[in-house]
């Protein structure tokens, strides 16, 4: 079964904006690869690759083909080719330094554009933001090679791009406005087979793979243009190399990897609540409670230890001092107790009240009926069991614009302009740790990842290191609607599972859920807007991976280096300015 298919649901939709701007730019992607292949077909191939205009188009499709399921994921070797073909040809020519930066921006926003367009789906502005100030930060990081390129040589040029780009996805990792999704080993989610080494060095190892072909590459095409000849076999070998010994020590790890842990049974619930016209609106609460306690009910039996339900699966608004009390909560504590041995771990809105004389947080907001108290709003999980502790845990990386601002204790007055999803919005509380959910006999830690928190390798390894040996991501892909953002959402869990070394059950309100082992195989799942369960099974691993506990420590060396280069193109630039005023 396809589980990629076209719904029946989706021919009912009448005209909306957002769709029909869906439609075109789907309509405009196929256009312009005809246009391409038109154009291929009857110019000579020699005259159209002496366009710096298609060069730099050309890259941009290439780099934004992986992030397409069922597209070459290939292409993303040599997806930079042509973008610096085009622009050593510029540098050859003298070309001003905007033109060449205009350039360059071209092929980053023909990157981003094709690639994550689909948030439009959720918001427009959001999406905007997202295409336009990724596309600029990463020609900011090109302009910086481009002064260390042109003040020293190609090889410490090549060295300072690897290095302050891979920085650079560090950065986007660990600072206040986050936004990793284009982050180079991500692209390489969906063949598992191949990244088995991501145990050892994280997705920004696949990011140093992938960066350092597409260079090696550039130096055969460079080599050839120059005539050099003698050099052309030595970096094809060096091509080889280094694209099929990483490849080769993937395939001995994955030929030769073994479940760890004890077999743990799980029953993974999808709604499929729409989160436009059900989940906020159109049902109640004590009606989508009935709609996931039937699913598990129907689905449930004695080797079942976990039920995984999705984010925001309880929408009640809870006091976390009153959650013991909330009905909804009960109802889930009359499961369990029915069901003995099992845990019920979902995704819930919370609230944390405050005392009048309590420290508040950064993200506190005043009570509207009483300003002397001071309140926290959440985007959590909850394990709920028949010891009834109620460990609850807070989501803590955030989506910018929906779910905070940032530096929210000096910019708080930017809430106002928080993008309204339906349910919660403005800039949520957070908490320092990961929290993991402990069993009942204390065999098992699940570490809950809550939606975005799963783009995040090294947040994710805090799970493991507090002694996680489950893993569950509990998410609502819904607002994106049937487009690639909802499957490339999915391969990021795919990541972290080899990153990691655990099992990972994906409870998705309207798509994809699956069951991931720790070689990152989907080995079951539910497609897109479909209501049902997943049974399956999970193996509880305590083994730590070097990953897990150096984190990403490949980002802090090339950072350091990165520093390095650059303080090393500026010595020379001073040097050779003295040399011109001498």
């Amino acid at each position: 079964m396809d589980v990629f298919q076209v719904e029946p649901w989706q021919a009912n939709f009448k005209f909306h904006p957002k769709i029909a701007l869906i439609g075109l730019v789907r309509t405009a992607n196929r256009l312009s690869l005809h246009i391409v292949f038109k154009i291929t077909s009857t110019m000579q191939l020699k005259n159209l690759f002496k366009s710096n205009f298609f060069l730099m188009l050309l890259s941009g499709l290439l780099l934004a083909l992986p992030w397409y399921e069922g597209l070459p994921s290939y292409t993303i070797f040599f997806g930079f080719v042509p973008l610096f073909v085009s622009y050593y040809r510029l540098v050859e020519q003298k070309a001003g330094f905007w033109k060449i930066i205009g350039y360059v921006y071209l092929s980053f926003f023909t990157w981003n554009i094709l690639s994550t367009w689909w948030i439009y789906n959720a918001t427009a502005i959001g999406a905007i933001l997202a295409v336009v100030l990724t596309a600029l930060l990463m020609t900011m990081v090109f302009s910086i090679y481009h002064f260390i390129h042109i003040n020293t040589s190609k090889a410490i040029g090549a060295f300072a791009f690897i290095t302050f780009w891979i920085a650079w996805e560090q950065f986007f990792h660990n600072s206040e406005i986050t936004w990793p999704w284009l982050t180079l080993g991500n692209s390489l989610g969906n063949h598992p087979m191949v990244i088995q080494w991501y145990e050892y060095t994280g997705v920004l190892g696949g990011s140093l793979w992938i960066l350092v072909v597409n260079f090696f590459i550039l130096s055969q095409i460079t080599a050839y243009r120059e005539r050099v000849y003698g050099r052309i076999a030595w970096f094809f070998s060096d091509v080889l190399l280094f694209f099929a010994i990483p490849f080769a020590i993937s395939l001995y790890i994955y030929f030769n990897h073994e479940e760890k842990g004890e077999k743990v049974n799980v029953l993974v619930v999808q709604p499929n609540i729409d989160p436009y016209n059900e989940k906020f609106s159109g049902l109640t609460n004590e009606q989508q409670m009935d709609i996931m306690l039937s699913l598990a009910e129907e689905s449930i039996d004695s080797t079942i230890r976990y039920v995984v339900c999705p984010e925001t699966a309880i929408d009640d608004r809870i006091w976390e001092h009153q959650l013991a009390d909330n009905e909804s909560v009960k109802r889930l504590k009359a499961f369990v107790d029915r069901h003995l041995g099992v845990m019920w771990i979902t995704g819930l809105v919370s609230l944390k009240l405050y005392e009048p004389n309590e420290t508040v947080s950064h993200t506190a907001r005043k009570l509207p009926y009483d300003e002397r108290y001071y309140y926290d709003r959440y985007n959590s999980a909850i394990q709920v069991d028949t010891l009834f502790n109620l460990p609850i845990y807070h989501k803590s990386k955030l989506v910018v614009g929906v779910e905070m601002m940032p530096y929210p204790q000096y910019l708080k007055f930017l809430e106002k302009l928080s993008i309204d999803l339906g349910g919660i919005t403005g800039s949520l509380g957070t908490q320092p740790d990961r929290g993991v959910f402990r069993s009942t006999d204390g065999k098992y830690g699940v570490g809950p990842i809550i939606c975005y928190e799963s783009v995040f390798g090294e947040y994710v390894a805090g799970y493991v290191q507090n002694g996680a040996n489950l893993l569950f991501v509990i998410t609502n892909d819904g607002w994106w609607g049937d487009t690639p953002g909802y499957r490339q959402h999915l391969s990021f869990s795919r990541i972290r599972a080899i990153e990691m070394r655990r099992s990972i059950a994906r409870s998705a309100n309207t798509g994809i859920s699956a069951i991931i082992n720790q070689r990152g195989e989907v080995i079951d799942s539910l497609g897109w807007w479909k209501r049902g369960v997943i049974k399956g099974s999970l193996y509880a691993n305590n083994a730590t991976t070097y990953y897990a506990r150096h984190g990403d420590y490949i980002g802090n060396i090339s950072a350091f280096m990165a520093l390095l280069s650059l303080a090393y193109g500026i010595s020379r630039y001073l040097m050779g300015r003295k040399k011109r005023e001498l």
